[in-house]
């Protein structure tokens, strides 16, 4: 089972035990405002960890001082060959204090060093300022803005930022991120 570890934090894979906390996150309004399926129930919750342990790539991200969970990330296969997909979610209390950098570098090096990856991407929608942020701290390259390309409901429709990262960019820039 892979773990990772950076200086403040334990990014696991996500399993059962985490599905309480998991859900405080997930069930909570102005922490999924930014995701389309909108908050989780309990049976969603557990659906969801069950099904992603064996399909794709969900850590569970811990405090090493207080083994507290502070959020989630995922890492999971893009349609296109040896490219991943990197996103994240993060307690409200959490945010600000650069875990989810810290988090997604370690995801990052992993990707590009271990599975030798050629291509991780990011998407987020232009008002989510925090995971703008957080690409940019990456050093990932916004790509592209696609506009009404997610159907939320009742007739809205979200735009879409679209970063990536190219294992020559990792390259060139590992020390700094």
């Amino acid at each position: 089972m892979l773990q990772l570890e950076t200086k403040r934090l334990i990014i696991r894979p996500t399993v059962k035990e985490d599905n309480r906390r998991i859900h405080e996150m997930l069930s909570d309004e102005e922490t999924m405002k930014f995701f389309v399926e909108g908050t989780y129930s309990e049976e969603k919750v557990s659906e969801f960890v069950n099904r992603n342990q064996k399909e794709t790539h969900h850590f569970t991200i811990f405090l090493k001082s207080s083994n507290r969970i502070v959020g989630k990330i995922s890492y999971n296969p893009w349609f296109m060959k040896d490219t991943k997909e990197i996103g994240w979610i993060f307690f409200r209390t959490a945010s600000g204090n650069g875990y989810c950098t810290e988090a997604s570098k370690a995801i990052i090096e992993y990707a590009f060093e271990v599975e030798k990856i050629h291509r991780l991407i990011a998407t987020c929608q232009p008002e989510n300022k925090a995971s703008i942020r957080v690409c940019e701290k990456l050093g990932m390259r916004l790509e592209g803005h696609f506009k009404d390309c997610i159907y939320y409901k009742d007739d809205i429709w979200w735009d879409e930022l679209f970063y990536s990262m190219l294992k020559e960019d990792y390259d060139k820039q590992k020390g700094e991120i």
